[in-house]
């Protein structure tokens, strides 16, 4: 008989354990359910608090000389209190820049941005440090071979030399080549948001207006769209604070380098928050 109370005990006591921990697991579930995260440009989002993981892919798309690049990017961002963050991201442009190059652009940034949240909308302002290393490979020799041979000027020829076809695609591609002078160290600022239009879409906006030591300016405008997969995945909705698909458009300017025009740049992303 004493045993037999021993066993019920044990059997009531691992009841209430199992049914402690589905209530815990439960109010776990509902706290997350309650969680109003808002996107924000380059594939993050505000959670006030926790952690934010993103990347992107898409295409570069230089001046109209320039052949289109592939470009990827990752962000990593960490909340400290609902009003301040901190994070890194790594972008990579690369491929062929023209006929004469080949290009890897790489960018490593460094921010800390400074949150002013509602319940629809997110804005804030980020002081950055960026780090670029851009390696150009020219393989003019390899592929045109041989030199144009010259040509014999005889005294009833005109005294202007023809301007040759290859001279101005040169000086086509020396312009492309300028949109990667950035390298070595950079300062700058950023500014931007997210707006939930609903639960599923919002809308993003930033500007970054970033100095190079190499003595170039480089202002970068990128609005973007983005989807809220967290509603319609339920187990994101149990196991994670935010979870985005995001499309954004970038124009970027150089000044202080003699190029007229803006590049652009196509992203597809999604992010998640633990």
């Amino acid at each position: 008989m004493r045993y037999l109370f021993l066993l019920i005990a044990f059997v009531f006591g691992l009841s209430a354990s199992f049914a402690a921990d589905a209530v815990d697991s439960l109010a776990s579930e509902n706290k997350l359910s309650e969680i109003n995260t808002i996107p924000l440009p380059g594939q993050t989002a505000y959670m006030e608090q926790g952690l934010s993981f993103g990347m992107g892919f898409g295409i570069y798309d230089p001046l109209d000389e320039c052949d289109c690049m592939g470009a990827w990017q990752v962000q990593l961002e960490y909340f400290y209190s609902d009003w301040i963050s901190g994070g890194t991201d790594v972008r990579f442009f690369g491929g062929d820049l023209d006929r004469d190059a080949m290009v890897m652009y790489q960018r490593y940034r460094l921010n800390v941005r400074f949150h002013k949240p509602s319940d629809e909308f997110d804005l804030y302002a980020e002081p950055f440090l960026g780090f670029e290393n851009t390696s150009i490979s020219a393989f003019r020799k390899q592929v045109r071979g041989k030199k144009t041979p010259s040509r014999q000027h005889y005294w009833w020829d005109d005294d202007e030399e023809p301007v040759e076809a290859d001279t101005l695609e040169e000086k086509d591609n020396d312009d492309c080549q300028k949109l990667f002078t950035l390298d070595g160290f950079s300062i700058g600022l950023g500014l931007g948001g997210g707006y939930n239009l609903t639960r599923y879409v919002s809308v993003t906006a930033g500007t970054h207006l970033e100095y190079n030591f190499s003595k170039s300016l480089l202002l970068n405008i990128v609005p973007g769209v983005a989807f809220n997969l967290r509603e319609v995945w339920p187990w994101a909705k149990r196991t994670l604070r935010s979870t985005w698909v995001s499309f954004e458009i970038g124009a970027l300017k150089t000044f202080n380098n003699d190029i007229d025009g803006w590049s652009n740049v196509f992203f597809l992303g999604i992010q998640f928050g633990a």
